[in-house]
C-alpha cells in the first residue's frame, strides 16, 4: 500500500549515497586506465636503447659545446668591458660640464631669489603682526583708543575696525607667502642637489677617462678590441651551431637505427588512448550504466 513511499525514500537515500560511490568509481577508473595504457615499459625500453648513444653525446658533443660556451662567455665579458671603456673615452666632457655648471648656477640664482622673497615675506609678516598688536593695544587704551566704547566699522578720525581687518588680511597674506616660498625653497634645494650630483658624476667619469689614458687605452685600441671580440663571437657561434647540428643528426640516426621512433609513437598512442578512456568516464552512456549498477547493488544489499 505504501510502496510508493518506500520507493521515494529509497530514491533519496540512493541519491545521497551516490557522490561517494562516484568518487570511488572515478579513482578506480583512472587507476585502471593508467594500468592498461601504461607507458612505463616502453619508456624504459627507449632509455635502454638510447643509453650508449647518449653517453657518446655527453662525452663528445656536450664536452665541445661546454668548452665553446666558456670561451664565448669570456669573450663577451672582454667585449662588454671594452664597450664600457669606449663609452667613457668618447664623451665630450667640456660640453657636458659647461651645461651642468650652467644648470647649477641657474639653480643657485633661483634659490637666492627664493630666499630673498622668503625673507621679504617674513618681514611683511612681522610688520603685519606688529601693526595688529599695536591696533589692539590702542583699542584697549584710554588716551588714543576708544576709551572702552564700541569701535565703529569706519571713522574719519580715530580708530576703527577696518584698520584691524586690513592688518589681519596683511598678516594672512604674508603667512601664505612664507609657506609658499618655504615649499619652493625645498623644491629648489632638491634640484640643486641633483645639479651638484650631475657635476660630480661628469667629473668622476672624466677622471676615469684620464686614468684609462694613463693605462694606455684610447678609442682606437678599445674599438679594435671590440671588433676582434665580435668577430670571435660570430666564429664561436658558428662552431656551436655546427656542433648542435652534428649532435642532432647523430641522435636522429641513432633513434632511426634502434627503432626508437616507433617506440615513441607507441608512447603517444598509449597516452592518447589513456586520455580517451579517462574522458569516457563522463560520457552519458557510462554515467547511466554506473548509476543503474549502483542502484541495483544498493537495493540488493537491502534485500529489495
Amino acid at each position: 500500500m505504501f510502496k510508493w513511499l518506500t520507493n521515494l525514500v529509497d530514491d533519496a537515500r540512493i541519491a545521497l549515497a551516490y557522490p561517494s560511490h562516484e568518487r570511488e568509481c572515478k579513482r578506480q577508473w583512472v587507476a585502471d586506465a593508467e594500468g592498461n595504457f601504461s607507458t612505463t615499459h616502453v619508456e624504459q625500453d627507449i632509455s635502454a636503447r638510447m643509453a650508449e648513444p647518449l653517453r657518446h653525446v655527453a662525452s663528445t658533443f656536450n664536452a665541445q659545446f661546454s668548452e665553446l660556451e666558456a670561451r664565448r662567455a669570456n669573450v663577451r665579458r672582454v667585449v662588454s668591458e671594452a664597450e664600457d671603456k669606449l663609452a667613457i673615452l668618447v664623451r665630450d666632457y667640456k660640453t657636458e660640464l659647461d651645461a651642468a655648471y650652467a644648470t647649477l648656477n641657474a639653480t643657485r640664482a633661483e634659490l637666492d631669489e627664493c630666499r630673498k622673497n622668503l625673507s621679504d615675506a617674513y618681514n611683511e609678516l612681522k610688520e603685519a603682526k606688529d601693526n595688529l598688536d599695536s591696533w589692539y593695544s590702542r583699542a584697549e587704551g584710554n588716551w588714543f583708543g576708544n576709551g572702552g566704547k564700541k569701535l565703529p566699522k569706519r571713522a574719519f578720525f580715530g580708530q576703527d575696525l577696518s584698520d584691524r581687518d586690513r592688518y589681519k588680511d596683511d598678516r594672512d597674506s604674508a603667512a601664505s607667502d612664507v609657506g609658499r616660498y618655504k615649499s619652493e625653497r625645498t623644491r629648489i634645494g632638491y634640484r640643486l642637489d641633483e645639479a651638484r650630483a650631475r657635476v660630480k658624476q661628469i667629473k668622476d667619469a672624466r677622471q676615469a677617462m684620464f686614468d684609462l689614458k694613463k693605462e694606455g687605452f684610447d678609442k682606437r685600441i678599445v674599438t679594435s678590441v671590440i671588433k676582434t671580440g665580435n668577430n670571435d663571437l660570430r666564429t664561436i657561434g658558428a662552431e656551436i651551431a655546427q656542433i648542435d647540428k652534428s649532435r642532432d643528426q647523430f641522435i636522429h640516426q641513432s633513434k632511426l637505427s634502434l627503432g626508437v621512433y616507433d617506440l615513441e609513437k607507441e608512447v603517444e598512442r598509449l597516452r592518447r588512448e589513456k586520455d580517451a578512456r579517462i574522458k569516457a568516464f563522463d560520457s552519458e552512456p557510462v554515467i547511466l550504466e554506473r548509476k543503474a549498477k549502483h542502484r541495483a547493488e544498493w537495493l540488493a544489499a537491502r534485500g529489495r
